[in-house]
């Protein structure tokens, strides 16, 4: 517990580093990071690692999604991906002999989901009217996937008793779920009324948020954050580890800390362009 609570004291640390400077390019560097060590950890498990050009090619076309704005992405990620298709195509007849298609297949959309998920950051930036609106949707969607798994974690050692999906997360209760998604409204409720007052009060910015808007969108948004912190699990059991790597101790890997983020970001995207939170 207290190597999972130190862990997470500087996770948060370097989170709110990088809000701090969001307006910069270190938010895409960032961004770009979080996609490099994600899909290092998922070729790893899945074995994907063993052919270095595929890869490479995946790296480097996940890599420099997080530099493009929307416009660029409307423009040209369409040809891009058709490109990023070939190559993989053309990978895989190079090295037909030892590179399996499901490899390929498993590559090309892990990097496509991580990628595209992961900079939806950079387009939340960029479809906010102003820096604090884009910090607070950020501080949203991770509190979305964050505060919905510490709920289920904190009700379900305490009050667990009904297995949730044992074989695919044998520690996981229907009463941490619940109390995960109790938690999560809770919490991002009193989120939202801490950057509204601090809005106002530290940097004289009025944040209008809607809360029927963000208390029907929340409920959601945390069985949403399951469902990414299932398909993680999910993947893990079937290819046989127990974490994706062990970069963050306490918390496993990137990816085990931020399964429920890939998910839960585009969520938000959707639906802050339909139903604005904040006006």
């Amino acid at each position: 517990m207290k190597q999972r609570i130190a862990t997470a004291v500087i996770g948060l640390t370097i989170f709110f580093a990088i809000l701090a400077l969001y307006q910069t390019i270190f938010l895409n560097i960032s961004a770009a990071v979080i996609i490099f060590l994600a899909l290092h950890e998922m070729f790893h498990v899945t074995g994907v690692w063993e052919n270095k050009a595929l890869s490479a090619v995946c790296l480097l076309f996940g890599c420099a999604l997080p530099f493009f704005n929307i416009e660029q992405a409307r423009q040209w990620l369409v040809y891009g991906e058709a490109v990023f298709a070939l190559a993989i195509f053309g990978i895989l007849l190079f090295y037909h002999e030892s590179l399996h298609y499901t490899k390929a297949a498993t590559a090309f959309a892990a990097t496509s989901v991580i990628s595209y998920t992961t900079s939806v950051l950079i387009w939340l930036r960029q479809a906010s009217e102003t820096p604090l609106e884009g910090i607070y949707y950020t501080l949203l969607a991770f509190g979305l996937a964050w505060l919905t798994d510490t709920g289920a974690y904190l009700f379900g050692i305490t009050m667990g008793k009904h297995k949730l999906a044992p074989k695919i997360s044998p520690k996981k209760t229907v009463e941490g779920a619940v109390g995960g998604v109790v938690f999560c409204v809770v919490t991002v409720l009193l989120l939202s009324l801490f950057c509204q007052w601090a809005g106002r009060s530290i940097w004289g910015v009025q944040l209008q948020i809607r809360y029927l808007l963000l208390v029907l969108m929340t409920p959601v948004g945390a069985l949403v954050s399951m469902l990414g912190d299932l398909s993680a699990s999910l993947i893990k059991r079937q290819c046989g580890v127990k974490d994706y790597g062990s970069l963050m101790p306490g918390h496993g890997g990137i990816v085990d800390r931020f399964d429920s983020v890939f998910f839960v970001l585009p969520f938000v995207f959707l639906f802050i362009r339909l139903f604005p939170i904040v006006r």
